[in-house]
């Protein structure tokens, strides 16, 4: 099994998620399979191409946060100033006042810089609009196949999984039908008359959100 944190925290992490309303949850992994899935299958790509690092279509090969459109081949920038004689009087421009023209090259491929290639996106048109639908779907990855967003997954594999669409965690059930769901909390205990443990703490089952906006994904 591999470790995913080793005990200790890091403070330079410290409150990464204060005043987003993420700094409070509950993280749980709601399925259970036997032996290795596979990222790819997790995120419904459809072969194993995703999965390898030095491949282009490896899943984590996203562009940065700071990318922009300017950052496609074929788009470029050019920046014209008042002291430019091409542009600044055409049109309206009252007073005279330098701005940023984009040109748009719709014949280009228009590929991310440095090989990113995530999300994958339609050709603009010279006029800025993509020249078809954006394919949520198979832009990255496919929603109605991967296995992180299926909550009716069916794979023999498949050995638990967590049905949160309850009301309260006393109703959390298995789908697979292999499991009983007990959920516990932290409680107090003590000795009975005949020397036995007995819990000193009223259980309450907690509520379970249903709000998307209200959950941590």
């Amino acid at each position: 099994m591999t470790k995913i944190h080793n005990g200790f925290i890091n403070n330079k992490l410290k409150d990464t998620f204060k005043d987003t309303g993420l700094n409070d949850t509950d993280i749980t992994t709601i399925k259970m399979y036997k032996g290795v899935k596979p990222l790819w299958k997790h995120l419904g790509f459809e072969n194993d191409d995703s999965d390898i690092p030095n491949q282009n279509t490896y899943w984590k090969n996203i562009i940065p946060n700071n990318f922009d459109y300017s950052n496609l081949s074929g788009i470029e920038t050019n920046e014209v100033t008042v002291d430019d004689d091409i542009g600044v009087s055409k049109g309206s421009k009252i007073p005279r006042q330098s701005y940023t023209e984009i040109i748009i090259n719709s014949e280009s491929e228009q590929v991310w810089d440095n090989n990113y290639y995530y999300p994958v996106l339609p050709t603009l048109n010279k006029f800025g609009v993509f020249e078809e639908d954006v394919n949520v779907e198979t832009s990255f990855g496919n929603n109605s196949i991967a296995s992180i967003t299926n909550l009716d997954e069916v794979d023999d594999n498949l050995i638990l999984n967590i049905d949160f669409d309850q009301t309260t965690t006393d109703d959390l059930i298995d789908k697979t039908n292999l499991n009983h769901i007990n959920y516990t909390q932290d409680f107090e205990v003590s000795l009975d008359d005949n020397l036995r443990i007995k819990t000193d703490t009223l259980i309450i089952p907690d509520g379970i959100e249903k709000d998307n906006s209200q959950q941590a994904f």
